[in-house]
């Protein structure tokens, strides 16, 4: 089980007035001296301080009246190098772009509207994230299942447009794919150049 980090300690806004007036004075005041003793470094090291000081019980005064915006953690791996594509690169990957979709019966992959695999909700089983071999590190995640003596699925590319949405549906219909074990092997894909990492299991029915 995570250990639960503690809430960051919130300064007041009376305290964070205080705190930018002391600094901006402090700053004012070791700049001016700075200035006038042929650049003592003390003077500077103190100016910086006090400027950053500044800085810093501004942004708690902002944060009082316009709250920052909770950053939503993204479950989806970023492939690494995508900007140095070229151009002609770039066109080609366009033309073969993948997407996936998905229904309250199936998933389904599509390149430029037209069908390419699907696997139903019923039959899936499997879910890994394999780092594909290349120049680009590429990573793919495979949904799979077993549907009599065969194994089928999907290979999903992790740039494929709604692959966020099947995610998010994938927490809510897989039981145990939201738990924190999944999501860390998730993060450990993030920084892989190679390999292969299990997600997730249906367990067997008891």
């Amino acid at each position: 089980m995570s250990e639960l980090k503690p809430a960051p300690r919130k300064i007041s806004l009376p305290f964070s007035l205080f705190g930018l007036a002391a600094a901006v004075a402090l700053a004012l005041w070791a700049g001016n001296h700075y200035m006038r003793n042929e650049a003592s470094l003390f003077y500077g090291l103190a100016a910086g301080l006090s400027f950053g000081a500044a800085f810093a019980f501004g942004q708690q005064i902002k944060n009082h009246f316009v709250p920052p915006r909770a950053r939503k953690s993204s479950w989806k791996v970023e492939a690494p190098g995508a900007a140095g594509l070229s151009p002609a690169k770039l066109a080609a990957q366009a033309a073969r772009k993948i997407n996936v979709e998905f229904d309250d019966q199936e998933i389904r992959t599509t390149v430029r509207g037209t069908r390419r695999e699907g696997i139903a909700w019923s039959e899936l089983s499997d879910i890994t994230i394999r780092i594909s071999e290349g120049d680009l590190p590429e990573p793919q995640w495979i949904i799979a299942g077993r549907v009599g003596d065969d194994i089928k699925g999907v290979l999903v590319p992790n740039d494929a447009e709604g692959l966020d949405a099947l995610m998010d549906a994938f927490k809510q219909r897989l039981p145990g794919f939201s738990d924190d074990q999944t999501y860390q092997t998730i993060i450990a894909a993030m920084s892989a150049l190679e390999g292969s990492f299990h997600i997730w299991s249906r367990k067997p029915a008891t």
